[in-house]
């Protein structure tokens, strides 16, 4: 007769199926929040009841381990396995929490810090478990100025409205969804505003972003703002993510020529390039500036 061989303990079973499945989680909540618009309160709960659920299993896998050390028994390659998984799940805060003291405990940066951009439009569709849409103060503007001095308004050698043009199309080329457009009123002087959302790459968390254009005919200054949605610390991602914006109104200022006699050649350019149609010269329409989200705000 074959010997009987040893069956696993269910302390090692259960070590690596618990792991596998806290893994499944995070994988599935990933997926479901980057890309099929799971709310981030919900996709965060589900990633701490893994990193939970992880710990279990390594203090189940250390519990088994003793015993098959002391006792023998089959089970010890799912304890490795069940450990392995359950460690890496839980490293990822570790990193995260080591990153994080790199970067400044702020979550919202702005190039005027004491009159920053207001968001009006997205400030309406946060919700109470997300971070507040009014700038939270001084204390903000002073860690900023520390870690980010290279944030300061921009000064542009263009007019007020041929500045704000060029913003909306940097922010186009950068991929942002444009939900505001309010244009700047050269009779009264008022600004213009512009707010728009982003996406980070990986983990596709929310960041809001807010424009202002004021000047005059012969110069515009533009001040912008970034902020988290989630988070008490953004890990440098809104300062990046101006300084791409920034560098972006620049290219697009580079490759325009100002105008002599206030027209604004790249509206119109823009205007006609997305007509598909000739339109009818005894009933001419007139365009909107008013952007609908092409994707939910969350």
């Amino acid at each position: 007769m074959k010997a009987r061989e040893p069956e696993a303990s269910p302390l090692s079973r259960w070590t690596s199926r618990l792991a596998f499945f806290c893994l499944l989680l995070v994988i599935a909540a990933f997926f479901l929040h980057r890309l099929f618009g799971m709310p981030t309160p919900v996709a965060a709960n589900v990633v701490i009841t893994a990193l939970l659920g992880a710990a279990v299993a390594v203090i189940l896998g250390l519990i088994a381990g003793v015993r098959i050390w002391r006792h023998g028994g089959d089970g010890a390659a799912r304890i490795i396995v069940g450990l392995t998984i359950a460690l890496l799940l839980l490293s990822g805060p570790l990193v995260v929490m080591a990153m994080a003291r790199s970067y400044p405990m702020i979550y919202d940066v702005s190039t005027d810090t004491a009159s920053p951009p207001p968001f009006d439009v997205l400030a309406l569709s946060r919700t109470p478990a997300e971070n507040s849409a009014v700038y939270p103060g001084p204390a903000f503007g002073e860690q900023q100025a520390r870690a980010y001095p290279d944030l300061k308004p921009m000064i542009l050698n263009r007019s007020q409205a041929e500045a704000f043009d060029l913003v909306v199309e940097a922010l186009k080329r950068q991929s942002l969804n444009i939900v505001r457009e309010q244009e700047p009123n050269a009779e009264t002087g008022a600004p213009g505003f512009i707010e728009a959302v982003d996406r980070t790459l990986i983990m596709g968390l929310y960041g809001d972003v807010a424009v202002r254009v004021s000047g005059t005919e012969d110069s515009a200054r533009v001040d912008l703002r970034s902020a988290s949605r989630f988070g008490q610390s953004d890990l440098g991602h809104n300062a990046e993510r101006l300084r791409l914006i920034m560098k972006e109104i620049v290219a697009r200022m580079e490759e325009t020529v100002p105008t002599a006699d206030g027209e604004r050649p790249e509206r119109s350019k823009r205007k006609d390039k997305g007509k598909l149609k000739p339109e009818k010269e005894d009933d001419p329409r007139t365009s909107s500036r008013v952007r609908k989200p092409k994707r939910p705000v969350q």
